[in-house]
């Protein structure tokens, strides 16, 4: 019966992937416009207004609702382009989401060298695990001439309902990339190293950490005390990779584009926190130019740092930085 559904599930989102990107769009329309403009139905908005007004201060109510309108037109937007993942050729994908400098990446592959990609939720993050079509596949050994593969990954949470967490898996790894659980990211990566093999690692850092992963907190959009993850700065430094921040941008409806920016080479001779808090700097950056492309719904500050001590009062004081 499971497989069933499952098949039933997939083939459903294979048929709504056949549809046309510009009909696609007419149908998000729509949606926009019930979702948007019938307030008892819009998707989580009170939250993405407090999130806005919390963030911009010094901007005015027209202001945040222009921004609020551009969002949720990208976000559903992004909902429909997710789904056409299913059946884009690797040529459709190629035109349509580009990374203009992948040529420092794969610079670094012909060093022997292993690279992450700092990434947050802005414009169609999704479309990024088409980075195996830009990068080189393999690299030839030493010893005798043989290739051995690169590998293109990213870390993902496995959802509860495992028929809509095979679909998402298909859809994330349908041009090649691997999909890694959290709880398995770091020995995977060693396993990688072991075989000799370089890979690039994607991961997205921007949501809010559990109680027990708060070691960090910073000023982010103007809200203090905001705790951030540090596990990916670990691996970095634990591995010492060549870290990039992955700058996503919408050049027009439809077409993305993926910079990567140089962070630091030598990830192992960083102090502690510094890569997490110049992650935090670039990805303020990359929000406050255009910050309709966030993921305004997600409820990022929702835990402060005085209910951290309540809740762990003999814990000792987590780094942080203002």
């Amino acid at each position: 019966m499971q497989k069933i559904l499952f098949k039933t599930l997939y083939g459903i989102v294979w048929l709504i992937s056949l549809i046309p990107l510009r009909v696609m769009y007419v149908l998000s329309d729509l949606i926009f416009v019930v979702v948007y403009f019938i307030k008892p139905i819009r998707y989580r908005g009170k939250l993405v207004r407090k999130n806005l007004t919390d963030s911009f201060p010094e901007k005015s109510l027209k202001e945040i609702k222009a921004i609020e309108r551009k969002f949720y037109r990208g976000f559903f937007d992004t909902i429909f382009e997710t789904l056409k993942t299913c059946s884009a050729s690797d040529k459709w994908i190629k035109k349509h989401f580009m990374f203009p400098n992948i040529n420092l990446i794969n610079d670094y592959f012909d060093k022997d060298r292993s690279q992450l990609v700092y990434l947050g939720h802005i414009a169609n993050w999704e479309w990024i695990v088409s980075l195996p079509n830009h990068v080189k596949e393999s690299r030839p050994t030493e010893e005798n001439g043989h290739f051995i593969k690169n590998v293109c990954c990213q870390v993902y949470h496995p959802l509860e309902n495992k028929n809509m967490d095979e679909i998402v898996l298909r859809l994330r790894n349908h041009y090649g990339a691997t999909s890694i659980p959290m709880a398995k990211v770091y020995k995977q990566l060693q396993n990688y190293r072991q075989e000799g093999r370089n890979f690039i690692i994607g991961m997205i850092a921007d949501q809010v950490p559990t109680w027990s992963n708060m070691r960090y907190w910073t000023t982010l959009l103007n809200h203090q005390d905001t705790p951030v993850f540090t596990g990916v700065e670990r691996i970095c430094r634990g591995m010492d990779l060549v870290v990039w921040y992955g700058k996503t941008r919408r050049i027009k409806r439809g077409y993305y584009t993926c910079t990567a920016i140089p962070m630091v080479e030598y990830a192992g001779q960083t102090a502690e926190f510094d890569l997490t808090e110049q992650y935090i700097r670039l990805l303020e950056e990359d929000i406050r130019e255009q910050p309709e492309l966030w993921l305004w719904t997600h409820n990022r500050w929702k835990r402060s740092l005085e209910a951290y001590r309540k809740r762990f009062p003999n814990a000792p004081t987590p780094g942080a930085s203002h």
